[in-house]
């Protein structure tokens, strides 16, 4: 079975022969730190290469070491917008919002929201991200098709950014929309509506260029904190839920891909809305976070759900033994794959401090227990 059948088999909720395997197919990767780690563990040579934020592109050949079945396809920068970093190591990115990373800390993270005092009016004279640019997809429809008819893999078009109520909310200040979106309806959905806009541009782009060669399709939004939801689900069913729609059900009508939402910490109360939307694939499957425990998840929406990730990065990968992570990765593969449905990965990033031997050991172990017919009592 190659790459692309066992993915689209258990995406279609069967069991293929194994299950099947990603890393850096989307935003969550492995950071530089572990991953020069890894390479000089494994005695690998080459530079590294990196997307967002100090994100790692892995080498082919570890993908091919590991039996990853996915391989991505991403948009390129925008000709109207370069990265620059700035002598305080802060850059801004093409929505015009400040990101820095302090000497203490292994991330990014936004520090200034253009539109924290903006009007309606302000809106319109703001100066948007050119969804039509030609630099997005420049050569993208040819290195997808290559793929396609060259490579057993499944390709995955990664999303182009994060979604409409986080960039909505980095560029209004997560606080003050909050605030809108309780006080001032109005500005909340010209400000969304504006978001949606442009990413149904950009994503309209995209899929015309890979849509006919990908098998995933993936989109994004922050919902979840650790101990629950971001935002109140009636707040997020009212304002939120209807841009979703208008920008999930554009995607769908662009490409036959299932659609891929990721969105951290427990989310378990939105699922039902995810999937009346059209959400086929969850990712990361934060199973430390509340209401997250893989076993539930399979249970209450194992028939009309997959999902993606679900090995944890807060506390056995950093922290365990090669052992441990071992056993993290039988009881995910226990809980979540069988009848399919199952796409084995990190939660989220492998962060700096995972070391390389708990990192081969996930996937050794992943392709000792997940061989099908399931069978883990070895």
């Amino acid at each position: 079975m190659s790459s692309r059948e066992r993915l689209l088999t258990a995406l279609d909720h069967r069991e293929p022969d194994r299950v099947p395997l990603d890393l850096g197919s989307m935003m969550s990767t492995v950071e530089v730190e572990p991953y020069r780690r890894l390479k000089k563990y494994l005695d690998m040579k080459g530079e590294i290469r990196t997307f967002l934020r100090d994100h790692v592109e892995p080498d082919e050949e570890l993908l091919k070491r590991f039996g990853i079945d996915t391989r991505y396809l991403r948009l390129k920068p925008p000709q109207s917008w370069t990265m620059r970093l700035l002598s305080d190591n802060s850059y801004f990115d093409e929505w015009g919002v400040r990101w820095k990373k302090p000497s203490s800390s292994f991330y990014f993270d936004p520090i200034d929201s253009p539109l924290a005092h903006a009007s309606i009016q302000d809106l319109e004279k703001y100066p948007w991200p050119e969804p039509l640019d030609p630099g997005r997809t420049k050569g993208l429809s040819e290195e997808a098709r290559y793929l396609y008819q060259n490579t057993p893999y499944a390709l995955v078009a990664n999303a182009p950014g994060v979604g409409i109520f986080e960039t909505a909310w980095m560029l209004r200040g997560f606080q003050k929309l909050l605030e809108d979106l309780i006080g001032d309806h109005e500005f909340a959905k010209a400000l969304l509506a504006k978001v949606t806009q442009i990413l149904k541009g950009i994503y309209g782009e995209f899929l015309t260029a890979v849509g006919k060669y990908i098998q995933v399709v993936m989109v994004s939004d922050d919902l979840g904190m650790e101990d629950g939801p971001m935002i109140s689900p009636r707040l997020y069913r009212q304002l939120i839920k209807p841009f979703h729609k208008e920008l999930w059900s554009f995607i769908k009508k662009k490409t036959e891909a299932y659609l891929f939402f990721h969105s951290c910490g427990s989310v378990h109360e939105f699922i039902p809305d995810l999937i009346e939307l059209g959400v086929d694939i969850l990712n990361p499957v934060q199973v430390s976070a509340k209401e997250m425990e893989s076993r539930r998840l399979k249970e209450e929406f194992g028939d009309r759900l997959c999902f993606w990730g679900g090995v944890d990065t807060q506390h056995v990968l950093p922290y365990g033994s090669p052992e441990d992570v071992e056993r993290e990765v039988k009881r995910r593969i226990k809980d979540l794959a069988p009848g399919g449905g199952y796409i084995l990965t990190a939660v989220h990033n492998i962060q700096s401090g995972v070391k390389p031997e708990n990192i081969c050991r996930m996937y050794e172990a992943a392709r000792k227990y997940g061989a099908y017919p399931l069978n883990l009592e070895e």
